[in-house]
């Protein structure tokens, strides 16, 4: 059987979390998965790389896309704000929600993982409100094949940044997130995306064009906290490719 490795990268720059990344590979692609990430990165004054053996690996299947376009972010996150609504989440936790991601959820700064909030109060219960929660060991089961699945869609512009949040709330789902929203800190990187109803909501723009700030929210049952934060930190996933709509 092989052997296979989570390679994780974090970068920062001046304080300020600025790249994160994951792939999960057998030994003998270990050499240019690290290459990839460490180009991934536009700048940074401090960058963290590690690799991990990974034990048993589940296999799952990607969650739907839905693609949403909008004349400007005012748009895109009133629908964004109206799929949390809709699903049942409080509005005022909705807005405050959106408030911290729009202004450095910590403390005016980017988290390097998600907070993680009360479904049904609002509360944040992630331990550390400066790191959050990061979701991790997770990749596709062939990436070029899935990679090739997306591009094939051009009217949704779909791109590898792409799948790697598809991977990722592929997983969410699967640990019992409940919903989650999620816009990037890259300045140049409007989109954003909702989950609810087990369906990848894609919605752009959810940012202003060269906006430092963003991150994600992770919508729970409060109750369900401790197995949620070891399925998303210890469990190995695969995501299956398939056709995707």
């Amino acid at each position: 059987m092989s052997e296979y490795f989570s390679v994780r990268m974090r970068a920062s720059y001046k304080s300020h979390h600025i790249s994160g990344a994951e792939r999960i590979c057998k030994l003998n692609d270990l050499p240019s998965i690290i290459s990839e990430l460490l180009k991934r990165p536009k700048v940074f004054d401090f960058l963290s790389l590690k690799v991990e053996k990974v034990g048993h690996i589940e296999y799952i299947e990607p969650l739907p896309i839905k693609s949403f376009y909008f004349k400007n972010v005012e748009d895109g996150k009133t629908f964004a704000k109206k799929l949390l609504i809709d699903f049942g989440i409080k509005t005022d936790i909705v807005d405050n929600v959106f408030t911290l991601i729009s202004n450095g959820p910590a403390n005016g700064k980017n988290m390097r993982g998600a907070m993680i909030i009360d479904a049904e109060t609002g509360k944040r219960l992630e331990k550390d409100f400066e790191k959050g929660i990061r979701t991790i060991k997770v990749d596709w089961d062939n990436r070029e094949y899935a990679s090739t699945v997306l591009s094939s869609y051009k009217p949704l512009k779909l791109t590898n940044r792409s799948l790697d949040a598809l991977a990722l709330v592929s997983k969410n789902v699967k640990c019992g997130i409940l919903a989650e929203v999620c816009w990037s800190d890259d300045k140049d990187y409007t989109t954003g995306y909702v989950v609810v109803n087990g369906v990848y909501h894609r919605i752009e723009p959810l940012k202003q064009i060269g906006s430092p700030y963003g991150g994600r929210a992770y919508f729970i049952k409060a109750k369900n906290l401790e197995s949620i934060i070891r399925c998303l930190r210890e469990k190995a996933f695969l995501v299956i490719p398939r056709v995707l709509f």
